[in-house]
């Protein structure tokens, strides 16, 4: 009987490492937005400066992460499932700032998700 990884030359461990880069991204755009929706006491105060600079590292981690990942994933694979960015902000959005999810956005949510299935997801070659 053959094993998991003989049967397939799918790797995992770089689509993990891109999803964490991903997950990265999000949650630094959303530092990034909270840090600037709390600057009631103005710029460049030491709390801000804090702020901001773990809302920069977080994201930071998120391109180092894109750059190992890289290495493995063919860009052609890797970029259009960095469109789920757009899902993950979306939502984070809605939870952290109590932004509206309309109909029209969740119908653009589920397009870009279906578009980066048909790029992933590879078709069977007939013979």
């Amino acid at each position: 009987m053959k094993s998991i990884s003989k049967i397939s030359h799918f790797k995992i461990t770089p689509y993990i490492i891109l999803f964490i880069s991903i997950l990265f991204s999000i949650s630094g755009q959303l530092l990034m937005k909270h840090t600037m929706t709390h600057t009631n006491e103005g710029l460049f105060t030491w709390v801000f400066i804090q702020q901001l600079t773990l809302a920069v590292s977080v994201y930071c981690l998120g391109i180092v992460n894109w750059i190992l990942a890289l290495r493995s994933v063919k860009l052609s694979i890797a970029y259009p499932l960095t469109s789920l960015n757009y899902v993950g902000i979306l939502f984070g959005s809605y939870y952290f700032f109590n932004e509206v999810i309309t109909l029209t956005r969740i119908a653009g949510v589920i397009t870009i998700f279906l578009g980066v299935l048909l790029v992933v997801i590879p078709l069977k070659k007939s013979l």
